[in-house]
């Protein structure tokens, strides 16, 4: 009979016991989150080739290549933007826009999509100088580990 009472009290402790390591594990602050590894938007390549000569100038097209250096991180959707000018004191006109859907930099994958080439056509008149600018993710829709970097211009000239 005291084998079977010192067993129920032995019960009895076990069972508040686990109660009160159950509340105080409840209340332990969780463990952090992992830190999160930005991409990082940036332009690699920016080339203007006359693709044709016309009567009325040139046909150039704007290659514009972006790509995320950082590994083992993701860009999600951004878009491009390309402008022109023969006068940078009188502002840019807008060319035109590109969208990207992710820049992946996955150092596990056999396949890393981490840069995107996208092409603009303009016509330059004959004797006219024109500067063009880019701006990847102009609309900053990607929290990047640098935003000074998403800038790029380049000039041709006729002749």
């Amino acid at each position: 009979m005291k084998y079977i009472s010192f067993l129920r009290l032995a019960v009895c402790i076990s069972i508040v016991m686990t109660s009160i390591l159950l509340v105080e594990a409840a209340k332990a602050p969780a463990p952090p989150d992992a830190i999160k590894i930005k991409p990082d938007i940036g332009i690699s390549d920016l080339k203007i080739n006359r693709i044709s000569v016309v009567p009325t100038g040139h046909n150039v097209q704007i290659a514009v290549t972006v790509v995320n250096p950082v590994k083992d991180s993701r860009t999600g959707p951004f878009k491009v933007k390309v402008e022109w000018t023969n006068n940078p004191t009188r502002g840019f006109n807008l060319l035109g826009t590109g969208g990207v859907t992710s820049l992946d930099y996955n150092s596990a994958s056999a396949v890393i999509q981490n840069k995107k080439t996208l092409t603009f056509n303009h016509l330059v008149p004959t004797g006219e100088s024109y500067k063009y600018r880019v701006t990847a993710d102009y609309m900053n829709q990607v929290d990047e580990a640098d935003e000074t970097n998403n800038i790029a211009s380049a000039g041709y000239t006729t002749l």
